[in-house]
């Protein structure tokens, strides 16, 4: 305790680990436990080098990134492109896809060794987050792929009537409490 009767920042960090029981406080100069240290690459070194200026990344591993474009312009492309590029780096891609459009071939033609990426049919928001629970429960080291999460219907959009009011922001809800 300092002379003023106040406890030390260290004094709170280590109070807030003890009564967790794990550790959820950090001194950020030790570590901070959300830096990015390891990225996949897109494909595109200049996108590479936009998306952490100054160095040749990618796609943050420990982090929830979201491809959005117009249709057709190249969004599962690049995720496929990313899909290729775990791979190579030993990671294992699971491919959730509530179109049922993904085309193997395409996978293959951008690099996919198509037998060892898990495909999966993405028939609700919260099948996809326990699928997902799941797998990460393993101890593997997974790149998820969602396409795509605007056409994946939620339980009570597939079990409601089409009155849209009857179902609204049920999928924001759901998704915030899947939070990882």
């Amino acid at each position: 305790m300092s002379n003023n009767g106040k406890i030390s920042v260290a004094e709170m960090r280590k109070m807030l680990n003890k009564k967790a029981g794990a550790n959820i406080a950090y001194n950020l100069t030790e570590g901070n436990p959300t830096d990015v240290k390891e990225w996949i690459p897109t494909g595109s070194r200049w996108l590479d080098s936009i998306i952490c200026r100054g160095k040749s990344a990618g796609i943050p591993m420990g982090k929830v990134c979201e491809i959005a474009g117009l249709e057709s312009t190249g969004k599962s492309y690049m995720a496929s492109q990313v899909a290729a590029n775990a791979q190579k780096m030993g990671i294992d891609v699971v491919y959730f896809d509530s179109e049922s459009a993904l085309d193997s071939g395409f996978l293959a033609r951008a690099g996919c060794n198509v037998e060892d990426v898990l495909y999966v049919q993405a028939t609700s928001v919260e099948a996809v987050l326990a699928n997902i629970e799941e797998l990460l429960g393993t101890g593997n080291q997974f790149l998820f792929i969602w396409d795509s999460l605007a056409l994946t219907p939620s339980k009570s959009d597939i079990e409601g009537d089409f009155n849209p009011l009857s179902s609204m922001a049920v999928k924001p809800r759901i998704l915030s409490k899947g939070t990882l």
